[in-house]
C-alpha cells in the first residue's frame, strides 16, 4: 500500500490570491505530493478581524477552481478550533494512511515563532516553505530557523520531505508571485 502525501496550507486566506496558489503548486510539484487540502482558518489572533470566514472560504474554492488534487475544508471552522496546532492534531489524528506536511510562504515562517504552541506544529509534521518577495532572509533568520537549523533538508532533497520524520523542514525557492492579502485589502479600502 503507498502512502498518501498530503499537503495542508492553512492561513486566513484574506483574500486569497495569485501567491496563495503559487505556493500550493510549487509545493505540490516539488514535493510530489498527491493531494493539497486548503484550510481557511475561522480567525486569527495575530491580525485584526478578517472577513466573514464563508466569504474567504468560497474565494479560495473559486481561486483553487476544479483542480483535480486540490480541496478547500471547512474543517478548523466546523470543529471549532482556533489555533494551528490543535487543527493539525485533530486533522491528522484519525489519518494513519498518509504523511502530511504543512505549507506555508516564507511571509509566514517570519512570525511562525508567535503562532501558539509553533513547537508543537514542527514536532508534529514537517514544514515545506516556498519563499515569497521580500521574505527570503528575514525568514532563513527567524525563530525558528535558528532553531531548527539541524532539521533542514536541502532544497535538492525537497521530495523526501513528506517521508521525513520531523522536526524537519525545506525552503524552497521559486520564481515570485508578488501579490500580498495586505496589498489587495489596502487597495479594496481606497476604492
Amino acid at each position: 500500500m503507498t502512502t498518501q502525501r498530503i499537503g495542508l496550507f492553512g492561513g486566513s486566506f484574506d483574500p486569497p490570491h495569485s501567491g496563495h496558489l503559487h505556493v500550493a503548486k510549487t509545493a505540490m510539484k516539488r514535493l510530489n505530493l498527491d493531494w493539497i487540502y486548503w484550510l481557511p482558518a475561522s480567525g486569527n489572533p495575530l491580525k485584526s478581524k478578517p472577513a466573514d470566514f464563508y466569504d474567504r472560504l468560497h474565494a479560495v474554492r473559486e481561486l483553487v477552481g476544479n483542480h483535480p488534487k486540490m480541496f478547500v475544508s471547512d474543517f478548523e471552522h466546523w470543529a471549532g478550533l482556533r489555533y494551528t496546532a490543535d487543527v493539525v492534531r485533530a486533522f491528522t489524528a484519525n489519518c494513519h494512511g498518509a504523511n502530511f506536511v504543512w505549507l506555508m510562504g516564507a511571509d509566514s515562517l517570519q512570525n511562525f515563532h508567535d503562532w501558539k504552541n509553533w513547537e508543537s506544529v514542527a514536532s508534529m509534521l514537517p514544514l515545506c516553505i516556498v519563499s515569497r518577495p521580500d521574505a527570503g532572509p528575514r525568514a532563513l533568520s527567524s525563530p525558528f530557523a535558528r532553531r531548527y537549523a539541524h532539521a533542514r533538508l536541502p532544497e535538492r532533497d525537497a521530495a523526501l520531505l513528506p517521508h521525513t520524520a520531523p522536526p524537519a523542514w525545506v525552503f524552497l525557492k521559486a520564481p515570485f508571485d508578488a501579490t500580498s492579502s495586505t496589498q489587495l485589502r489596502a487597495h479594496a479600502q481606497k476604492g
